[in-house]
């Protein structure tokens, strides 16, 4: 099962710990809303384990990645296959700006 997609937030600390729940296996979206209030996707990545799609993001913040991105979403998935396919397809419809990694999977 893969959840409805929620977003766009803030992409802060106090919004992540808010809006998160600790432990949620999904895939987050980190970007920009542009004027037309769409989400432009600068890295998408999956959370399978550990603290889930709150971990993942508040790590991000913690090093202060990409300068640019300003909003986050999310799309909770109830397995780490779903999960992880997930990312793939989005990952390849979207191509994001900071998915180098990412591309390794397009090519399997």
């Amino acid at each position: 099962m893969i959840g409805e997609y929620r977003g766009h937030y803030e992409y802060t600390k106090e919004m992540v710990e808010e809006l998160v729940d600790a432990g949620v296996f999904g895939v987050y979206y980190c970007g920009f809303v542009d004027y037309r209030g769409y989400m432009n996707a600068l890295y998408i990545g999956s959370a399978v384990g550990g603290h889930g799609i709150r971990g993942r993001l508040l790590d991000h913040l913690r090093i202060e990645q990409w300068s640019d991105t300003t909003h986050f979403g999310f799309r909770a998935c109830d397995t780490k296959e779903t999960t992880l396919k997930l990312e793939i397809e989005e990952i390849k419809k979207h191509k994001p700006k900071y998915n180098k990694k990412g591309l390794r999977y397009m090519t399997k």
